[in-house]
């Protein structure tokens, strides 16, 4: 056998996986067997309370083609608007959401203060460091819970064939992690 045939029977199947897309995306909340089960134990004083604030800090939109390309390539940026629409639906799930903004009692700030992949070959690895707050409503209100949040993630070359995706799922992966700590703590909290 030739060099030429065995590279390319080497690189077939990394040239396949690459085409291939993830099966299925894990989604970044709780599944609904865990948030039917978790939520027995929420205090009754924050069923329907929690209103979602802002979530700051993830990754601004890149601007041009070239940086457009560059961001394809390299992983897609972590946005704001998909956390705090995971957020959302874990609340939901939880049975934390205020049904209305006017009748919360409480708010959640989230501010993503990196989300960041590397690796490109075989495998991606992410981690992510998010803040939650959760305080009364008002101009002055009072601090109920506060926690730094580190977590990982990581992706394989058979989770996914392209590094961009790779990228992104172990992100994806990293940010269920943390919002798996946030509800953990959010069934488990007294006010």
């Amino acid at each position: 056998m030739t060099v030429r045939r065995r590279l390319f029977l080497l690189l077939l199947p990394l040239g396949l996986a690459a085409c291939s897309s993830a099966v299925r995306t894990p989604p970044l909340v709780l599944s609904d067997w865990q948030a039917l089960q978790w939520r027995s134990f929420v205090d009754d004083k924050l069923k329907g309370q929690i209103e979602l604030g802002e979530v700051q800090g993830g990754d601004a939109q890149a601007q041009g083609w070239m940086r457009q390309a560059l961001a394809w390539a390299w992983g897609t940026p972590a946005r704001d608007q998909t956390v705090q629409d995971a957020l959302e639906d874990q609340l939901r799930a939880l049975r934390l959401l205020a049904s209305a903004a006017q009748t919360a009692r409480y708010r959640l700030d989230v501010q993503l203060l990196r989300v960041e992949a590397e690796g490109l070959l075989l495998s991606a690895q992410a981690q992510a460091e998010v803040v939650y707050r959760l305080r009364e409503r008002g101009d002055a209100g009072r601090l109920i819970y506060e926690r730094r949040v580190r977590s990982e993630g990581q992706a394989g070359w058979l989770d996914h064939g392209l590094a961009s995706d790779r990228q992104r799922l172990a992100k994806e992966a990293a940010l269920r992690s943390s919002l798996a700590l946030l509800a953990r703590d959010l069934v488990s909290l007294r006010v």
